[in-house]
């Protein structure tokens, strides 16, 4: 850096909490060492507007010198060597700086304040009033510029590796005088680090990554770029914002996660963050009790999940579905509830869970539900009486029972009228009195179990007892008559047939 940039720390500062600034000691002509009898003025810089009462306090080796905001050392001597401070009204106390005053014929100076990225000069200084020979620098006691009239080295961009022994001598007729300097390098800014709020995440929350970093108080106007990754692939190109974020986290948004951050053509990497996105709850399942099912009985479907012990009062809703269509809206309830099952409720049954505040939502996996049938559907059959005296037809109620141990009750009904109460027989004799009154016979089935109650489809009686409505049954009474005829019938001929077949008896022999 040459002198003429020093100009530049002027009025730099590094805010800290609240108002409070720390101000910055400079000097010009801006080198670390000087000559006995050099001339050096030291100022105290603090952010512009300056207050009007602002005083000032200078230390050297934590003595209280002075209070003035610029001090001028005149002709100066080995006494003024030493760390320097100053302090503003309301400020902090600003970083200590040491200037060295060297009794000698040759110092290699450089600037007192040198960052990672600047461009460095360095000055192989001649005490005044002697004549100046060529020039040799060398970098850990290699050359690295061979004898040259320039009193001074120039070191574009240079790193933190850059910060190690530099030397010069100065060949005369006679003498060879040498100098040497270590530049104490500082970083333009802090390598980052990469932070997440909310901590800890959870699914539904918006997130913000930040890269953190803190540019050097003496490059205040050093601008950064900042870029984030996940798994190594970029996810947000370097741009001015130090933030990264995304809305509604997912728990595909876990990941490790590291930014970089840019400035003057230094790049530095953060360490790796692992960012979890915890779940509100876990996936649901759906659960039947009883495990099995028969109708009649009353199902309940439970809509398991377990909620996150991070939160564990998360509100959740819960809704019911049976082949894809909602049986029980979203409610506070993970239960549904079927009274009396019947085989139509049957099907493949699912649930959802969602998060009463965030847009979170999971359906589980479909069970298949089967309620089992007790017994069939009933049929009412009509059964001729043979006794053709008592001019009576029997109703019957047929049924196929699925479990043995079910005992089933019938009724029997005409014109939605009961003619027989529930009881173990299963058929009832019309009288001929109700013969001659067509009307619609049905029969009802049911459990003395559960209660478990069918019905079956109606039957209609006309007069004289022919079945108006079950012609199929008529029929298959006349068929199995005329099978029964033609069997006795053929019986009959066959038995003849063979009779006729027998020789005829012969009589007595005469002698």
């Amino acid at each position: 850096m040459s002198p003429k940039f020093s100009a530049l720390l002027i009025l730099i500062i590094l805010e800290k909490a609240g108002s409070s600034v720390t101000p910055v000691v400079t000097f010009n002509p801006n080198w670390d060492k000087i000559f006995l009898y050099e001339s050096l003025t030291m100022t105290c810089n603090v952010r512009s507007p300056i207050p009007a009462d602002m005083s000032y306090t200078w230390y050297k080796d934590n003595n209280q010198i002075h209070t003035w905001q610029s001090s001028v050392i005149e002709r100066a001597t080995t006494y003024n060597s030493g760390n320097y401070r100053c302090k503003g009204t309301n400020t902090e106390i600003s970083d200590s700086v040491r200037l060295d005053v060297i009794n000698d014929y040759l110092i290699l100076q450089s600037p007192l304040y040198v960052h990672e990225g600047d461009n460095v000069t360095l000055r192989c200084h001649y005490h005044p009033g002697y004549s100046e020979g060529q020039t040799i620098f060398y970098k850990d006691d290699t050359v690295i510029r061979h004898l040259g009239s320039d009193p001074e080295l120039n070191i574009y961009n240079i790193s933190l590796a850059g910060s190690k022994e530099y030397k010069c001598t100065k060949k005369l007729p006679h003498f060879e005088y040498s100098g040497e300097a270590s530049i104490p390098m500082k970083e333009l800014f802090a390598t980052p680090e990469i932070k997440v709020t909310p901590f800890p995440v959870m699914e539904g929350d918006n997130v913000t990554v930040t890269c953190h970093t803190n540019v050097s108080p003496y490059r205040p106007e050093t601008e950064l770029q900042f870029s984030f990754y996940k798994a190594e692939q970029n996810v947000q190109r370097f741009g001015s914002s130090d933030q990264y974020g995304f809305q509604s986290a997912k728990l595909e948004n876990s990941g490790k996660y590291y930014c970089e951050v840019s400035g003057r053509m230094i790049v530095k990497r953060s360490k790796e963050l692992n960012i979890e996105i915890n779940e509100l709850f876990t996936q649901s399942e759906i659960i039947m009790t009883p495990n099995e099912m028969i109708e009649g009985e009353n199902m309940t479907l439970t809509c398991h999940t377990e909620r996150s012990q991070l939160i564990p009062d998360t509100g959740l809703e819960f809704a019911f579905y049976r082949d894809g269509q909602n049986v029980q809206e979203f409610s506070l309830s993970n239960q549904y509830e079927v009274q009396s099952a019947e085989t139509k409720h049957s099907g493949s049954y699912s649930c959802k869970v969602r998060s009463s505040t965030k847009k979170i939502t999971r359906s589980s996996k479909e069970l298949y539900i089967q309620i089992q049938e007790l017994y069939s559907q009933p049929e009412i059959e009509m059964i001729p009486d043979l006794d053709i005296e008592r001019n009576q037809t029997i109703l019957t109620c047929n049924t196929i029972v699925m479990r043995n141990d079910i005992e089933l009750q019938f009724g029997f009904y005409k014109n939605g009228q009961k003619l027989q109460e529930f009881g173990s027989s299963h058929q009832y004799v019309i009288p001929s009195t109700q013969l001659e009154d067509p009307g619609n016979y049905y029969c009802e089935v049911r459990s003395s179990r559960n209660g478990v109650k069918k019905r079956s489809e109606e039957l209609t009686v006309g007069q004289q007892g022919v079945f108006q409505g079950g012609i199929q049954n008529m029929i298959r009474l006349i068929l199995s008559g005329l099978l029964l005829i033609t069997c006795f019938l053929f019986i009959f001929y066959h038995i003849k047939f063979i009779k006729s077949l027998e020789p005829a008896s012969k009589g007595p022999t005469s002698p």
